[in-house]
């Protein structure tokens, strides 16, 4: 298990090369006698060195079963089973030398405690640590080592007495099986997962010497919310090497994943036309690295800032999480660590960038956890700095290695995987997630972008405007086939615009306030209009201060997408209409739309666009587009057009 591999290269790493019953030690004076039993510890010791476990626990069992006083003896028997990873035996082992004197190694306590809390018995474990401190003659780093444990402990502990929320529920058959499942990633619409699974080796292929292999495979859900029989990736991404800890780009069109061979990089595959995905290319440069590994990818929903994690130079810790961010030449930009709120002197893993584009999921054996590595939450703030990890709690973070998390758009339902049963191997399985660690809920848009006149499709950009905030939250280019996936955090005010060379572009707000599902997409059917003379397009983020003309700050990114058509078209000539509802008396209503079309054209003005460009004229309610006699049709009627000219 990753958890106890995890335990035992800490313990390896702070205590064994302090103990006293290694290999050096054997020219010390024993606690038994037997010669006979004496040569064959010393061998055992040997077999210890050349790493040759199975031996040396034979050696050592036949030691204390001739000799069950011979101290020594056991506490290098518990050495071999932390090797072999059997802590619950390492732990008897400990515990008989330590029945015989209990003040022979007090660092053996030090050891005891480590392999308690690395078995999630966390009041023995603070037992041990506490008993270590009461002993002398120890080194300062070790003394600090158990008091950090310690503390460790009583956060396990009061996690523990104050469970959060959860009921994890295994997502079934048509995903798991009697292979290990993991690393699940998900598209936005919930649609498509696509996770990593553990295979038998070809011997025949491949790396020399490994009997398992990982492959990507990917599943459908279908129309009654069930997972479809999961089946491998369609070549050319899976070979005889391993690829896997993937991550699925919004649309579920694009794939990044990683590929070991020796050391790890990173790899991006699309989803071509005909349903096979494209030869993989590997990362840039800017992202790989020569000698060291880049791996678990993590894209945003905008596909311009990609998370991984890195050994490379500069970090903090072992592994790091970094990002790079898309240039708008379309070249990724340096790596950027994202720092020490998140990274830690230890292993940072698994990053999970929400759909919102700015909660981050995340494992960590470096912050304060419940042993091995832990999931916490961070979540940018208003001014772009993370905020301090908070840990997801117990049972969901246990003394196991917990990873691999990744939450639905709605933010609601987190997927992982987890050996629960270790009869079925790792599984993944999905549970709701309790609020206070919830993502903001981001549902999408689905859309295509057409020519008004031809119909055909048109390569267009699209951005998603904060209104209040006159701050751009998505920018994407639609594929070839005019086709666009746009995600958008509920319960906000959102402009979209959508514009191509050529073309007049086209405008929409949302008022956000529900859930589009796979089964429930809000869909868009975008018209471009061409920029010819006597078109007309109607802008629908241009907003007014009630029974007013002053131009309300949402307003701006609109008037700032006709003021670029106009610095882009210098020949271009437009009339700028106002138009009413019937509410209110014809003549009011002309005074209002005129004096409305003139707050837009003033806007421009101030912005350096000639006014014998531009005509403004109101209509009031002489031109409906819609009956009034609905408050729906009303607000379609209150409306800022523009014609060309």
């Amino acid at each position: 298990m990753q958890a106890t591999r995890y335990i035992i290269i800490v313990i390896l790493t702070l205590v064994l090369c302090q103990l006293s019953v290694n290999a050096q030690s054997v020219k010390k004076k024993y606690t038994i006698s037997n010669k006979r039993v004496i040569e064959q510890y010393e061998k055992a010791l040997s077999s210890f060195d050349r790493y040759d476990y199975i031996t040396a626990k034979k050696l050592l069992v036949e030691c204390v079963q001739k000799e069950p006083k011979f101290i020594e003896a056991y506490l290098v028997l518990s050495q071999v089973y932390m090797e072999m990873g059997e802590l619950n035996l390492a732990i008897e082992s400990i515990l008989k030398a330590q029945n015989i004197d209990k003040d022979f190694h007090p660092r053996a306590y030090y050891i005891l405690g480590l392999l308690y809390f690395s078995t999630g018995e966390y009041q023995k474990a603070l037992n041990s640590f506490e008993t270590f401190l009461t002993y002398k003659d120890k080194r300062a780093t070790m003394n600090d080592s158990a008091r950090k444990m310690i503390e460790k402990c009583q956060f396990a502990l009061n996690q523990i007495a104050n469970p959060v929320p959860f009921v994890p529920k295994n997502i079934g058959e048509g995903v798991n099986s009697d292979l290990d499942e993991y690393w699940p990633s998900l598209s936005v619409d919930e649609r498509t997962l696509v996770y990593t699974v553990r295979l038998p080796k070809n011997p025949d292929k491949g790396i020399k010497g490994t009997k398992w292999q990982e492959d990507l495979y990917i599943s459908y859900r279908n129309e009654d919310g069930q997972w479809g029989r999961g089946e491998p990736v369609k070549s050319p991404l899976n070979t005889e090497f391993n690829e896997g800890a993937q991550a699925v780009s919004s649309d579920g069109k694009t794939i990044y994943f990683t590929i070991c061979r020796g050391v790890c990089n990173l790899y991006q595959s699309v989803l071509e036309p005909d349903g096979f995905w494209s030869l993989p290319q590997k990362l840039p440069a800017a992202i790989n690295s020569e000698r060291y590994s880049e791996k678990q990818p993590s894209i945003s929903p905008d596909g311009k800032t990609l998370y991984f994690v890195s050994n490379r130079p500069g970090g903090l810790g072992k592994f790091d999480i970094w990002k790079s961010e898309l240039k708008p030449d379309g070249t990724w930009g340096n790596p950027v660590n994202l720092g020490d709120v998140i990274n830690t002197n230890e292993s940072e893993q698994s990053p999970f960038i929400h759909f919102d584009n700015k909660t981050l999921y995340f494992s960590s054996s470096g912050h304060m956890g419940m042993g091995g590595h832990d999931i916490f939450v961070s979540r940018l703030d208003s001014n772009g700095a993370w905020t301090k990890p908070v840990n997801l709690g117990y049972p969901i973070n246990t003394h196991r290695d917990e990873d691999g998390l990744i939450v639905n758009a709605r933010g609601n339902i987190a997927y992982y995987s987890t050996d629960i049963k270790p009869e079925n191997g790792r599984d993944i399985f999905t549970f709701e997630l309790y609020p206070e660690v919830r993502p903001t809920p981001t549902s999408y848009v689905l859309g295509t972008v057409r020519n008004s006149k031809t119909l055909e499709p048109v390569e267009a950009s699209i951005k998603l405007v904060d209104l209040k905030l006159d701050r751009v939250v998505m920018d994407i280019v639609s594929a070839l086939k005019g086709e666009f996936l746009v995600c958008l955090p509920v319960s906000n005010r959102y402009g979209l615009f959508v514009s191509a060379s050529g073309y007049l572009f086209h405008s929409e707000h949302f008022d956000l306030t529900e859930y589009y599902s796979f089964d429930k997409p809000l869909k868009l059917d975008v018209l471009l209009q061409p920029i010819e003379k006597d078109e007309v397009i109607t802008l629908r983020n241009i907003f007014f201060a009630f029974d007013s003309y002053e131009l309300l700050p949402e307003s701006r990114p609109e008037l700032n997408y006709l003021l670029d058509i106009l610095k882009r078209n210098p020949e271009m000539r437009i009339e700028i209409s106002g138009h009413t509802d019937d509410t209110g008396s014809a003549e009011y209503n002309l005074k209002l739309s005129e004096q409305r079309a003139k707050a837009v054209a003033d806007y421009l003005i101030s912005q350096g666009i000639d006014s014998a460009r531009l005509k403004w004229v109101g209509y009031g309610k002489s031109k409906p587009v819609a009956p009034n006699s609905t408050p729906e049709g009303r607000t379609l009627n209150r409306r800022t057009e523009v014609k060309i000219l």
